[in-house]
């Protein structure tokens, strides 16, 4: 992957951000850590059988791995997956109708264990057959895995949700989707040892891009619009948002990020972005090289002379989709261009393992540096404990 940044009319330099906290940071738990690959791999040869995959589980215990899925089985894996990250009684209703016990391993995640929603959820499918994936030794979700004699895997203690998905968290389940974890793997750490606090900033793409990010903050751009031109990269969507929410966004600080798809988002939030408030910056990420790069516009022959604005329905004819995506992709970042609104691109070259484990390096770090530039905490998440507490005392007072 690539990351180029566009100051636009700011003219922002990346090298004025406050870098002395950076230089002094220690290296993050979750980049430390060294996951058991073979351990792994074994557990994932026991449950291999099972056809259907159901996980339970909220935030970082599921954003990880569905951004794996998406990228590299969702079109590909003949296993079934869902995620069940609510309490809707309809949603898990269907759920039951199509995940029967006999086909289905079920997988709830909860690092504290403790986690009320994973609980009842895992309730409901009282039955089938379970593999939870907690911490050892504390909650209930560990207590139940012992008191009923189930196999569990254990989150490693200093590593929060977000940046989980190289714990079993995130390479459990993707190994049950015949994903290769040791490329997912040796892209992560190579992008790791790019982004770790000793290299410079001009060597440090997360570093380039939060001191980026910070900078346009501190001049009035508050939110950053990320359109992601790929729909086998969309699985980081929800990733990101939660990564740089969950880590920068505290003690009145922080950028709101919105993600979405593109080129549908084209028809709905450029709007936003380029007639709204002028407070947004740009975060494109785009997919250099297709696949399927054989599939072409065919238009047949009896209506091509049907009008198209000046032109007509066969001047589409013998253009690859996989160029009508990079025009979209580039029309949006052209017009941000002209319009002098400050953007960051984010090219990926194509999809597979490596890649994928690399730009998930790399938003672990940018959401570190993010949080650490504003001075604020990029571990905790105070807000997300207090709402907890809340909605746990109205489940206790019910019916009292």
């Amino acid at each position: 992957m690539k990351i180029d940044l566009h100051p636009g009319k700011q003219g922002i330099d990346y090298h004025q951000a406050p870098l002395d906290q950076i230089k002094l940071t220690e290296v993050p738990a979750f980049a430390q850590y060294h996951p058991d690959l073979a351990q792994l791999k074994e557990m994932a040869a026991r449950y291999n059988h099972f056809n259907k995959i159901l996980l339970i589980g909220n935030g970082g215990s599921i954003t990880s791995f569905w951004a794996f899925y998406k990228a590299l089985a969702a079109y590909s894996s003949p296993k079934q997956v869902e995620i069940l990250s609510t309490m809707d009684p309809d949603f898990i209703h269907y759920v039951k109708n199509n995940f029967g016990p006999e086909e289905t391993l079920v997988i709830p995640i909860s690092k504290s264990g403790n986690t009320v929603g994973v609980l009842e959820d895992l309730f409901a499918f009282e039955g089938y057959t379970m593999l939870p994936i907690t911490s050892e030794g504390k909650g209930a979700l560990y207590q139940i895995a012992i008191r009923r004699g189930l196999d569990y895997l254990v989150i490693p203690e200093p590593i929060g949700g977000r940046f989980s998905g190289r714990t079993p968290c995130g390479y459990f389940p993707t190994l049950l989707c015949g994903i290769d974890i040791e490329g997912i793997e040796a892209g992560a750490q190579k992008m790791y040892k790019q982004c770790h606090p000793s290299v410079g900033i001009e060597d440090n793409p997360a570093l380039k891009a939060a001191s980026f990010c910070y900078l346009l903050d501190q001049a009035g751009y508050s939110e950053i619009f990320a359109p992601i031109y790929s729909l086998q990269l969309i699985g980081f969507n929800t990733l990101l948002v939660q990564l740089i929410h969950e880590s920068s966004c505290k003690e009145g600080r922080g950028q709101t990020i919105y993600g979405s798809f593109a080129p549908e988002s084209q028809h709905h939030t450029n709007q936003r972005f380029f007639g709204g408030r002028q407070n947004a910056i740009g975060l494109f990420v785009a997919l250099t090289e297709q696949k399927h790069i054989e599939l072409v516009t065919r238009v047949p022959g009896d209506l091509a002379d049907i009008p198209l604005g000046e032109n007509t329905l066969g001047n589409l004819g013998g253009i690859p989709l996989s160029a009508a995506l990079w025009f979209e992709y580039e029309g949006t970042r052209a017009d941000t261009e002209d319009k002098g609104i400050p953007h960051a691109v984010i090219n990926v070259d194509k999809i597979t393992p490596e890649e994928v484990g690399s730009l998930l390096a790399f938003f672990h770090y940018l959401a570190v540096y993010a949080s650490l530039l504003r001075g604020v905490n990029p571990y905790n998440q105070p807000q997300v404990e207090a709402s907890k507490r809340i909605s746990y005392r109205l489940r206790m007072e019910y019916g009292n």
